[in-house]
């Protein structure tokens, strides 16, 4: 029999956001940390055709940093694969206890500036944070089990937190412009002090297992204590009439979601070869990629846009305050989207959000640009919930570490495109980005038709039949 008292639970979601605040994405706010680096001169030795100034680098600087950043992108979601399968296997308490170390040690190696034909200190941390990040943000997703009428807010705010993660590099980069030069080594050995603590909280109230739809049925008489009812399934089959709201993903009164469910009771591998796989894969690959590469070019794809430094300059900035902010703002949409919308729906907002950014963000003026932006903040958040929510929906959490996982290691492979594609810009392009925002428009189209085509074929009254 399972207790867990619910001041326990709101604890455990409260922290998990924190952590994830914290920890989870930090490698994303890369372009808050990249004008550090070159106010600290790093890599500034590798420019050869002209001299690296701050925001605006010389070309073999910034491919350095932009391949540092792809390459963690990539292992960052390729890890979620193996992540997973050991989160199914040992349970989120040891997988992000893992996590904490591994985030710990990425802060200590970072910094150690030690550069040479074999070792590069700042690749070797940067992907050690990768690494950590999805091992302390994977073992949260279950938490979302923990209210079940509010799993889909809950799944906002862990991934919103995760979205938000850019904060601490955002302060750092305010700090040491304006206050004056903070070491790489004071701020990311101090930070150490994070990953220290997360620990501490998981092996004193963290959940040693992965919570379940079905632990959080709550019988009359048991405000303060969870407890397993003996009439609730455990696993397929009949539920009882109060589950059955639970197990379509609604309540009285809620929009029923006819996707929930349509691959429980399968293996992973039925799931993994069904068309509602293939399409999720396809869809992460392109917008992940999309999202990714506009992370990493944002103050060049604005430059080139705009053709004036400072205001690029300007408006990174903005970009900057806004990423981590969309992520907060964004959760009560993004949570009342997918707890009270179907999956469907859900599905072309993405679609519109897609389209809406990348054209505005072709158009030569501020103002389109800054709406683009703002669109862009929401839109990453929400596709990230999305992907989540959509994996535990579908496939539901039995299967959950190894279908999300693989569906975010194949994305990241993906993502290894990012590289030819900033060396053919700078190169075969000179700088020009329209013909690769163009093609991004095009596959975000493709990709999210096919999945909405997908979630509408498979919803159909004759499709459950």
């Amino acid at each position: 029999m399972l207790a867990v008292t619910r001041k326990k639970r709101v604890t455990q979601v409260i922290l998990a956001v924190f952590f994830n605040l914290t920890c989870a994405g930090v490698i994303f706010g890369f372009a808050a940390l990249k004008p550090v680096l070159f106010r600290h001169g790093i890599y500034g030795d590798l420019c050869k055709s002209e001299p690296a100034v701050p925001y605006k680098p010389c070309k073999e600087q910034d491919l350095r940093m932009n391949y540092m950043f792809t390459l963690s992108t990539v292992v960052t979601n390729a890890s979620a694969l193996p992540i997973g399968m050991l989160l199914d296997y040992i349970g989120p308490q040891y997988t992000t206890l893992l996590g904490a170390l591994v985030f710990m040690l990425g802060n200590i190696v970072f910094p150690l500036d030690i550069r040479n034909d074999y070792v590069d200190t700042y690749f070797i941390g940067f992907i050690l944070l990768a690494i950590g990040g999805p091992l302390i943000f994977l073992p949260s997703f279950h938490l979302s089990n923990a209210f079940p009428i509010k799993a889909g807010l809950i799944l906002s705010c862990v991934t919103g937190a995760f979205d938000a993660s850019s904060i601490p590099y955002l302060l750092y980069d305010v700090l040491d412009a304006k206050v004056g030069e903070i070491s790489l080594k004071m701020f990311f050995w101090a930070y150490s002090i994070i990953p220290a603590l997360l620990i501490v909280y998981q092996v004193t109230i963290g959940p040693t297992i992965s919570y379940k739809r079905e632990d959080f049925h709550e019988r009359a008489g048991t405000d303060d204590t969870l407890v397993d009812d003996p009439t609730t399934p455990t696993a397929v089959g009949t539920p009882s009439p109060d589950f059955a709201n639970l197990e379509d993903g609604t309540s009285k009164g809620e929009v029923r979601d006819r996707v929930v469910g349509v691959m429980f009771g399968k293996s992973a591998a039925e799931q993994i070869r069904s068309m509602w796989f293939g399409a999720i894969v396809i869809f992460l690959c392109v917008y992940m990629s999309r999202i990714n590469y506009y992370i990493q070019t944002v103050f060049s794809q604005l430059y080139f846009y705009l053709h004036d430094i400072e205001l690029a300059r300007s408006v990174t900035m903005t970009f900057t305050v806004l990423l981590p902010l969309g992520g907060l703002v964004g959760v009560p949409f993004v949570g009342w989207l997918l707890d009270h919308r179907t999956t469907l729906e859900a599905s072309l907002v993405v679609l519109v959000s897609g389209v809406l950014f990348g054209v505005l963000g072709m158009v030569r003026h501020v103002a389109p640009q800054i709406i683009s932006i703002g669109i862009f903040v929401v839109l990453r958040p929400l596709m990230y919930t999305f992907v989540g929510d959509y994996c535990g929906k579908v496939f539901g959490f039995e299967t959950f570490g190894t279908v999300y996982g693989l569906t975010n290691s194949i994305s990241g492979l993906f993502g290894l495109v990012l590289r030819p594609i900033d060396v053919l810009v700078k190169t075969k392009l000179d700088g020009d980005y329209v013909p690769i925002d163009v093609l991004g428009i095009i596959l975000g189209i493709l990709s999210s038709s096919l999945l909405s085509w997908q979630i509408w074929k498979g919803t159909r009254p004759i499709a459950l039949d």
